[in-house]
């Protein structure tokens, strides 16, 4: 055998057209993603939260109401059991549980998680630290980090915030639908702020909580794991979910600069400490004015989907929670007309989220694009059934995304005679053109 050594291989660097052309995919398959979300009212950043996020929001791939839901979940537990608002005869602890709902390769789930906690950790290491944890896997468990012993009960006042961040939710479901697991009911119990006390054989008791949760999952896993049982029962009213996507291509980012971080932090640090001393949120009259037509708008039944409606069917104390949050971090006794409009935008894109959910908007959009390709001479139906779902796909299934897409202004549908004038007419799919006229320059 040869010692010779053999002479390194040098790589050429790739062409610069070649890194050119794949960065410009890489912009418009964000831009892609970025439009099959809904419809996101700007309001939702009308708040002292919000003014953080656009501080971080120049130098993360993150979408910005990720990393605001994310803000809210962390200050929500963070403020305390203190400052609370009041549904009726219930009292509401400032808890808020986002869902965050993006694709695994673009929805960068965990960046907006990043740019939150490090938000946090500047203003409050140590919650950071000892509050913030992972790995649900039981309502036992969960109890168990609130169980009164004689040690506890000699020390009196103890912390009793706990943030729980998952970040592959789906694994958590999983375990939720194990026969005897009891971590559905504790969690409705734990939304609610009270008592997680269990009579199992290993009984505990536990008497008070204050547990916010932050949960990612992708839209597929959401849709294979949920089951109608799930829906139904009543967890999952409980959070907020969000569709996101990545906000942008940052290649060479590294992050907020750190001394703007810390002052941000030591900003949230001093709202939070202001705020976790208030007790009972009311309304200024002007926003007890606008509550009202809010409660109506959350309360009526839309005749979505029973999934959607089940989802949602929090809107009204969720949105109240929210707006409760931003009268706190500003240090307000009361809610203001602000207040409830930033929380009301948010509580309309996760209504419109969690249709989003239920709905396949990627097959959709490709289809739409896909007709568009055939320019004028359009694709028949046949070729829609054949060439676009290789026939998987059902007769009315394939009518109903059709339909879809024509309702929306996407495509138009005609009919034409075949060439022998015999026969059926064949349905031909065009794409619409896009209506220029009420756009300015």
């Amino acid at each position: 055998m040869s010692n010779s050594v053999r002479p390194l291989r040098v790589l050429s660097d790739p062409p610069e057209a070649d890194t050119d052309t794949a960065e410009a995919h890489a912009h418009a398959e964000v831009a892609r993603a970025r439009a099959e979300l809904p419809t996101l009212d700007e309001a939702v950043f009308d708040c002292y939260l919000g003014y953080l996020v656009r501080q971080v929001e120049p130098t993360s791939e993150a979408d910005p109401v990720a990393v605001l839901a994310s803000l809210l979940a962390a200050a929500g537990v963070a403020l305390g059991q203190k400052p609370h608002v009041r549904a009726g005869d219930d009292a509401h602890p400032l808890l808020v549980w986002p869902l965050i709902v993006g694709r695994t390769s673009s929805g960068r789930k965990g960046t907006s998680w990043s740019s939150a906690r490090r938000l946090l950790a500047a203003a409050d290491e140590q919650f950071t630290r000892t509050n913030v944890k992972s790995g649900l896997s039981s309502g036992e468990g969960l109890a168990q980090c609130f169980a009164l012993d004689d040690e506890a009960e000699a020390a009196g006042e103890r912390d009793l915030r706990l943030l729980v961040m998952e970040s592959e939710w789906a694994g958590v479901m999983a375990k939720m639908r194990r026969e005897g697991n009891s971590l559905s009911a504790i969690l409705r119990a734990a939304w609610e702020g009270g008592d997680l006390s269990t009579l199992t054989v290993a009984q505990r008791v536990a008497p008070s909580s204050h547990v916010g949760i932050l949960a990612h999952i992708t839209p597929g896993e959401f849709r294979a794991k949920v089951s109608a049982e799930d829906m139904a029962g009543g967890t999952y009213n409980r959070f907020l979910p969000l569709a996101v996507a990545r906000s942008k291509f940052l290649p060479f980012s590294q992050g907020a600069p750190d001394d703007l971080v810390r002052s941000l932090g030591q900003g949230l640090a001093e709202r939070v400490a202001a705020g976790s001393q208030l007790g009972l949120l009311g309304f200024t009259d002007t926003a007890a004015e606008l509550w009202r037509s809010l409660y109506i708008e959350f309360s009526t039944d839309q005749h979505d989907r029973p999934q959607v409606e089940q989802f949602v069917s929090r809107a009204v104390p969720n949105c109240l929670r929210i707006a409760g949050i931003h009268a706190a971090l500003d240090g307000q006794p009361a809610i203001h007309p602000a207040h409830l409009t930033a929380a009301a935008a948010l509580v309309r894109y996760c209504i419109d989220s969690a249709r989003a959910v239920f709905t396949d908007t990627a097959t959709p959009a490709r289809l739409a694009a896909w007709i568009a390709e055939a320019g004028e001479h359009g694709r028949t139906r046949k070729d829609i059934t054949t060439g676009f779902f290789g026939g998987n796909k059902k007769a009315d299934d394939v009518t109903a995304m059709l339909d879809q897409l024509i309702d929306a202004d996407r495509i138009t549908r005609h009919h034409q005679r075949p060439d022998s004038g015999k026969g059926r007419s064949i349905e031909i799919y065009t794409a619409r053109t896009p209506n220029t006229t009420n756009q300015t320059n």
